[in-house]
């Protein structure tokens, strides 16, 4: 079910979005000239908390997909700004520094794991940008960090690496390299998900924590990379687990994070954070663009609605007056500050909910085919049944 925007009728199925339009206003707002700040102070950026890698990779992804929206002349000046805070952070041999100071010092030598997963993601969809001046510097900087993210990795990392790869390879130059580099990562999830899942829990993980369908994302993609029916039943499989669990009388509530949801536990309510609701929004729009089972829509929406009052408070965490997103909610309401994170999460979400609008109400006859045949035969396969 789609919430309509407030004050608004519902839209016919020929009309606008029920969403507002994706802007850059508030990205703008916390970049300056080396990059995105990481934090802010309701509305004002907190310079004493400096820049991350973390963020100004999202942000390049977030710039780059709002090229493709709107090719105007702010997104692919926000595309050089993030592009060369990465450039900055990246070593010789391409692996990733995450955290900078406000006055431009390096606070770390190496970042984390999620860090160069990120990092992997943003450049790889930014290599195949329509702009020569940002594809030819990040294709090269994706090449040298992607022989850094190995099958050794947790699943968070692999997955953000494996959505990289899936951007990288929708050039036809770079197919066969990604499907190549994609192949022992994809491998990799798949075994996390083998080794942990049980009877009522099909996930990668012992506990679910943030961003937790990019991990089915990530399965949905490599399956439409690679032709492979057995990540599509476990991007399918997971992603339904992560539904039922999350989805309940047509609402989205995330996993808090004051305690996570740990299996055979209790989950936490709070904090709930943009997140994983952004993640929920484009892994649902994955699973109905490579099933066409009007569900994934739905639940897409239902995720969407989160942002615009469909939550636990029937508070907006959107700030349609300054184009930023809240940090969250906490148990007694919402988080007044407007960071880079919450901002990005929620304009990708927006950009991809904006990009599928015409496809949503598509007959499902006239629906693009893919390499993969209908999902629904495959559910098996997911557990070699």
């Amino acid at each position: 079910m789609i919430t309509s925007y407030p004050g608004e009728k519902q839209p016919s199925v020929a009309g606008q979005p029920p969403w507002p339009s994706p802007t850059l206003r508030h990205l703008q707002r916390l970049t300056d000239g080396c990059g995105i700040i990481q934090h802010a102070k309701f509305r004002c950026p907190d310079y004493a908390n400096g820049y991350c890698t973390d963020d100004n990779s999202r942000a390049l992804l977030a710039a780059t997909r709002y090229c493709r929206w709107d090719n105007n002349s702010d997104a692919q000046e926000l595309m050089v700004r993030y592009l060369a805070f990465l450039r900055f952070t990246q070593h010789s041999d391409g692996r990733m520094r995450n955290f900078v100071s406000y006055a431009r010092t390096y606070l770390d030598e190496i970042g984390s794991q999620d860090c160069l997963g990120q990092t992997v993601w943003a450049l790889g969809e930014a290599a195949t940008c329509a702009h020569n001046y940002i594809a030819q510097p990040a294709e090269e900087m994706f090449r040298l960090a992607l022989p850094h993210v190995t099958a050794d990795f947790p699943p968070h990392s692999l997955a953000y690496a494996l959505l990289g790869l899936y951007g990288y390879g929708q050039n036809p130059d770079y197919r066969k390299y990604a499907q190549l580099a994609a192949r022992p990562l994809a491998d990799a999830l798949k075994e996390h998900y083998h080794r942990e899942r049980a009877d009522g829990w099909e996930w990668f993980l012992p506990i679910l924590t943030y961003a937790n369908a990019r991990l089915s994302q990530a399965m949905l993609c490599c399956a439409l990379l690679l032709d492979d029916e057995t990540l599509l039943a476990i991007g399918l499989r997971t992603l339904d687990f992560l539904r039922r669990e999350t989805i309940s009388n047509g609402a989205f509530s995330p996993i808090g994070c004051h305690g996570w949801y740990p299996r055979g536990k209790q989950r936490a309510e709070f904090d709930q954070q943009p997140i994983d609701t952004g993640a929920m929004v484009e892994a649902c729009l994955t699973g109905y663009h490579v099933t066409h089972e009007p569900v994934y829509r739905d639940d897409a929406m239902c995720a969407m609605s989160w942002f615009y009052g469909s939550n636990a408070h029937g508070l907006w965490v959107y700030d349609s007056e300054s184009g930023g997103c809240h940090d969250g909610l906490h148990s007694t309401g919402v988080n007044e500050n407007q960071g880079a994170e919450s901002t990005i999460v929620h304009l990708l979400a927006l950009l991809a909910a904006h990009a599928a609008w015409s496809g949503l109400h598509m007959p499902q006859g006239d629906m693009p085919s893919h390499g993969i045949a209908s999902a629904g035969g495959y559910l098996s396969k997911a557990t070699g049944g």
